[in-house]
């Protein structure tokens, strides 16, 4: 595995793991853990971001303007990792709804939760490209791995595998 590639998933594997106690991984006596894994919207109005609530994480909105948030997920399980379709109409996360780490897709409007990935391994780190595709990074082939795959599931492509 590239060192970039581990760190990628260093980060992504302590940032899920991270308690309202704290972020473990900055060590000591660290500030409580709050708001977590900002992103600006397409439109420069809006950040998307986890924060812990009850337990778990979940993801919220905050208008830069008006300075309202907005909870877009609530669950028992952790949502975190959001980042915006280039349209600013979903955004893409990562989450253990069903008892596996795979890749999710909300509708901003709707709040409507659609999964991407199926995969019994992980599927982490979700990025939405400007071509439309979801990019992210999965340990299916038993190494951490570059993956692609359209917002509704098809065309799964690897696009870089960790012997090249």
């Amino acid at each position: 595995m590239s060192k970039a590639l581990r760190i990628v998933f260093i980060i992504a594997a302590l940032a899920a793991t991270a308690t309202i106690s704290g972020c473990s991984f900055l060590g000591g006596n660290e500030p409580e853990f709050t708001n977590w894994e900002p992103q600006l919207s397409p439109d420069g109005e809006k950040l998307v971001y986890e924060s812990p609530v009850d337990g778990s994480l979940e993801l919220f909105t905050y208008d830069l303007q008006s300075g309202e948030e907005h909870r877009l997920t609530k669950n028992d399980v952790d949502d975190w990792s959001p980042n915006w379709a280039p349209d600013g109409t979903r955004i893409v996360f990562a989450s253990n709804r069903d008892k596996n780490v795979d890749i999710y897709v909300l509708d901003v409007e709707t709040l409507a939760v659609s999964r991407v990935t199926t995969d019994e391994e992980e599927d982490i780190n979700p990025t939405w490209g400007i071509d439309g595709r979801i990019y992210f990074n999965s340990n299916r082939s038993g190494a951490w791995e570059i993956y692609a795959i359209d917002p509704d599931g098809e065309n799964l492509v690897r696009i870089k595998d960790a012997g090249e």
